[in-house]
This record gives structure tokens, C-alpha cells and sequence, in this order.
């Protein structure tokens, strides 16, 4: 899934600049660490929909603040020491008094330690500057806890903003597979007209949804896409005329993918079919050859090929008898 990749991406280039950052500070060179407070600036203002800029841009500047929201009325450190130390030499500056009576919340992003343990500790606030330890100290693995539970639509911003911050994006290497070929031509199936299962016996399909115990998505997932069996299989026969294997190099891909599932024996029938579901859609949306197709048609189409493969005997077991085209 698209999600498991760009986490991958994003807590990689994450820790590297973690790690980069605590080297450098060791050898008191701190450029990382001005050029990583404009990224992290972006970087909230994605994961948390705030609204910052730098202080030092600002009229508010004060020594010690880094980013500030004045629609939001927050202001930001962003540091590299995570210490109750660090903490509190913030706290009680002067300045903080005036944003305290401003009506202020102060948060405090430490961009390279781990900043858990802060979190339980009672700190000398001199001026009473709204500060929840537990809501106002943000570190990288909160960040991507956060990140992880985003809509796929910020999830998308976020992996964009680390490409061309840190470039060296994931290549992906697209094959032509016979699998986008078919999707393309069912995508553009009128598939409301001409739909048939008189070829198919319902008594021993139920049999074989029982016999794996599919029970759980035969009226939303099986049943409602037996019908489009026809115009799919009229696809297959279109190929076999023209003596091309496509239909069985198809089929053979989805038994590849469920023998897969079948090294998983802790998971039910019902994960390892949509599995299989998942996977074959990754398959396909990472082939050179597949059309400009919307990612729902894309989700459709999938669902009938694993759906007609089911019935095919080509994946899960068939009880005693089972034969699909028997009516």
C-alpha cells in the first residue's frame, strides 16, 4: 500500500537527519540545525495544520522562540537537546511573560532525542505560559505517530515534502503485466449491461464460500461481483482466439499471491482473501502499461478478478465436487 511506502520513506529520512544532526552537534557544528527548523516548520504546519513562520521574521521575535503562530497564538522551540534543563531556561525568559499574557501556548520540538520521558515531569513555568508536557513536547517518534494516522491526502504532502527536501525518492521499477492490460479493458466495460451467472452453479459456489468460511463477505463482496464474471470471461476468450496466454498467466498470478497468504495461518480466510485483494492491486498500479484509470475503477476491477479466480478453483480450497461452471 501506498501508506507502507512513504512511512518507510518518511521514518528513514527522518532518523538519518535525527542521527546527522546529534553527530554534527557533537562536533558543534549546528548548520543542520538552522536549515532543519525551516523543514520542521513545514513539516507541523502539514501533520498539525498550523499556521508558522519563523520569529525571526516576525515582529514578536524573542531570543529563544524559533517558529510562531499568531493565528493560533503558539509559539515553537525547536531544539536538538532534549532536557528538563533546556525546558525551563525557556520557560522563565521575559519574554514568554509577554505571550503568557497574550494568551500564548508554547509547544517544544526536539528534532533529534527521543523526548518521552519529559513528558512526566512538573516544570518551573515562571510565568504560567500555557504548557501541557504531554500535548506541548513533540518529538520524531510522536511526529510519526502522528504522520501514520493522517488521510492518505496529507499523508501525500508529508511524502512530498520529504522528496524534495531530502530528493532520493523510492524508484519503483514498472514492468508491462498482462494483469493492467485486463483491468484496462474491463475499465472500460459498460459492466450494467449484458451481465450473466447462468453459466455458474450458485449451490456449489455457496459451497465453496462455506467450505472456506467467506461467509463474512459473500453478500458484499463475492455475490456482488459474480455477475461481471461474463464480461470478464468473455475478455480471456477474446485473447485465447488471438492464441495469447494471458488468461493463464493472470490466473497463475493470483495462485502466486495466495500461496503467499497461506504461509500467514494466523489470519482468517477473510484477511488472506482481501490480501490477495491488495496486493494484486499494488501489482497492477506499479505497471508501465496500466491506463489513466481512477484508483475506485482501479479497486473494482480488482475485486472481479480475485472474485472470478475464487470461482475458478484458482484460489482457496474447493470441497468435494466443486465445479464452477456446472448449472
Amino acid at each position: 500500500m501506498k501508506r507502507q511506502r512513504y512511512y518507510t520513506y518518511i521514518s528513514e529520512r527522518l532518523e538519518t537527519l535525527a542521527n546527522r544532526i546529534k553527530t554534527n552537534g557533537k562536533l558543534n557544528v549546528l548548520d543542520l540545525n538552522i536549515h532543519a527548523e525551516s523543514f520542521f516548520r513545514d513539516l507541523l504546519n502539514i501533520v498539525l495544520k498550523f499556521n508558522l513562520q519563523s520569529a525571526n521574521t516576525s515582529t514578536a521575535n524573542t531570543e529563544a522562540i524559533d517558529l510562531i503562530d499568531e493565528v493560533n497564538k503558539l509559539v515553537v522551540q525547536v531544539s536538538s537537546t532534549a532536557t528538563k534543563q533546556k525546558i525551563e531556561s525557556t520557560l522563565k525568559r521575559e519574554k514568554i511573560s509577554a505571550y503568557a499574557k497574550l494568551g500564548y501556548n508554547i509547544k517544544f520540538v526536539f528534532i533529534a532525542d527521543d523526548a518521552k520521558n519529559l513528558r512526566n515531569i512538573t516544570y518551573n513555568n515562571s510565568y504560567n505560559i500555557s504548557f501541557d508536557p504531554q500535548q506541548d513536547i513533540i518529538d520524531k517518534v510522536s511526529i510519526l505517530t502522528t504522520i501514520s494516522q493522517l488521510s492518505i491526502g496529507d499523508y501525500s504532502l508529508v511524502y512530498d515534502l520529504f522528496v524534495k527536501e531530502f530528493g532520493g525518492a523510492p524508484s519503483q521499477v514498472k514492468i508491462t503485466s498482462n494483469l493492467a492490460t485486463i483491468v484496462n479493458l474491463l475499465a472500460v466495460e459498460d459492466l450494467e449491461e449484458g451481465t450473466s451467472t447462468s453459466v455458474l452453479d450458485a449451490f456449489n459456489i455457496d459451497g465453496k464460500i462455506i467450505f472456506n468460511e467467506l461467509e463474512l463477505i459473500k453478500e458484499t463482496t463475492i455475490n456482488e461481483y459474480i455477475p461481471y464474471y461474463s464480461k470478464l470471461d468473455s475478455i480471456y476468450k477474446e485473447f485465447e482466439r488471438e492464441g495469447r496466454n494471458k488468461r493463464i498467466s493472470v490466473l497463475r498470478k493470483l495462485t502466486s499471491l495466495y500461496e503467499k497468504e497461506l504461509c500467514k495461518p494466523e489470519l482468517s480466510n477473510v484477511e488472506k482473501f482481501f490480501n490477495v485483494v491488495t496486493n494484486l492491486e499494488e501489482y497492477i498500479v506499479s505497471s508501465n502499461n496500466l491506463d489513466d484509470i481512477e484508483e475506485d475503477v482501479i479497486e473494482m476491477c480488482v475485486k472481479i478478478i480475485t472474485v472470478d479466480a475464487f470461482i475458478r478453483c484458482k484460489i482457496f480450497k474447493n470441497p468435494e465436487g466443486y465445479n464452477y461452471v456446472a448449472s
